[in-house]
């Protein structure tokens, strides 16, 4: 198979609408109220080192992923039992965005249909996507988050009639201990699930443009979402926020000009399809490569449809309702999460600085 290059601009565009994802439309924040944006800058404040580390590991190992990086630090043996850890994490991952996507749809969108048709048609086209390769997912992705832009701009503009400024304040009224815990929240659920980005970074174009991908995908993804989430608050105000399953998408609905353009919360709900698109393509990706490297695989493709359909069924049977698909998100997934976002790349992280400083002085021992 000929190596895949994605130029850093399309990585950019895959990570931006990566971390939108399902955050979009679920929100980010739980109890913090009218300081939920504070929770959110702390949050991209603590995401910031470990964007570095991703972005280290891989100047470290230069053409590699993230499941080579761990064979190489680990071991044959050793390297392998991580890598499975880590195809569950995508895995599983994808089947939660998808059962985000299909609770919405029986919430809101298509009430009467079976929830496992929504998500096996966009579980299918994810197929599709992946199959075609990265090259073709990274143009998408530049296209895609073109059109959100654009819809998320004109909804921002047409909702300021409906701000309420007074939602802001008390600012802190609870104090810093939700809002750290938010911020926790907000950290594990979007920003540093980009860890798997890892696993795709083999087709960067040159050593190094791993830290601008990372941290402009950080700061215009967060800055984005922040702003969303403070037009939530205006409209809807901190008690209704933090009731809502879809706060976005009831915000977005309040909109009405001059009791002629209304009803356009479903352009909002394109977005939400776009970005879990590329959230869910992803995920597959990251555990199809990592299928064939544990298995010694031609090529990733060969186990894409496999893995696609073993995702939406995981996604089916994931949750028993919404009630447990809201409290795993916001309560328990910031737990679930660390050993995969931090624990296991710091570990990684300090391995991998071990064997580069072994093989700088390999290098540097025959030559005296």
């Amino acid at each position: 198979m000929n190596k895949e290059i994605v130029p850093a601009g399309q990585y950019i565009s895959l990570m931006i609408l990566f971390v939108f994802g399902s955050s979009l439309f679920m929100g980010v924040t739980g109890k913090s109220g009218s300081s939920s944006w504070i929770a959110l800058l702390l949050a991209m404040g603590l995401s910031l080192p470990f964007m570095l580390i991703y972005a280290r590991l891989s100047v470290l190992f230069p053409g590699k992923d993230l499941f080579d990086m761990l064979i190489a630090v680990f071991g044959g043996i050793g390297g392998k039992i991580v890598c499975c850890v880590y195809i569950w994490y995508a895995l599983h991952l994808g089947s939660l965005v998808l059962r985000n996507f299909g609770e919405f749809c029986r919430t809101v969108a298509m009430t009467e249909t079976p929830m496992i048709v929504p998500m096996l048609f966009v579980g299918l086209i994810c197929v599709s996507a992946v199959k075609a390769g990265l090259e073709v997912l990274g143009r998408s992705a530049k296209l895609l988050l073109l059109f959100s832009f654009v819809v998320i701009v004109i909804v921002e503009f047409l909702g300021m009639p409906l701000f309420h400024f007074e939602n802001l304040r008390p600012i802190l009224d609870l104090g810093w201990t939700p809002v750290i815990n938010d911020a926790f929240g907000a950290f594990s659920f979007p920003f540093a699930e980009t860890v798997l980005f890892l696993g795709t970074f083999r087709a960067l174009p040159k050593k190094g443009s791993s830290y601008k991908v990372l941290l402009s995908g950080l700061l215009i993804s967060g800055l984005i979402i922040t702003v969303i989430s403070l037009r939530n608050l205006l409209v809807l105000g901190p008690n209704s926020l933090s009731s809502l399953y879809f706060p976005s998408y009831v915000a977005v609905s309040r909109i009405n000009v001059g009791d002629f353009l209304t009803r356009i919360e479903g352009s909002s709900a394109i977005v939400f399809c776009t970005s879990l698109f590329i959230k869910v393509s992803i995920c597959l990706y990251v555990t199809s490569n990592g299928m064939a490297k544990v298995f010694k695989l031609k090529s990733y493709r060969s186990v894409v449809l496999q893995m696609g359909l073993i995702m939406v069924y995981l996604a089916q049977f994931i949750y028993k309702d919404i009630f447990e698909m809201q409290h795993f998100a916001f309560q328990t997934y910031k737990y679930y999460a660390l050993p995969f976002q931090v624990i296991i790349p710091l570990i990684l992280w300090i391995g991998a600085e071990l064997v580069a400083r072994k093989g700088k002085q390999k290098q540097v021992s025959p030559q005296s």
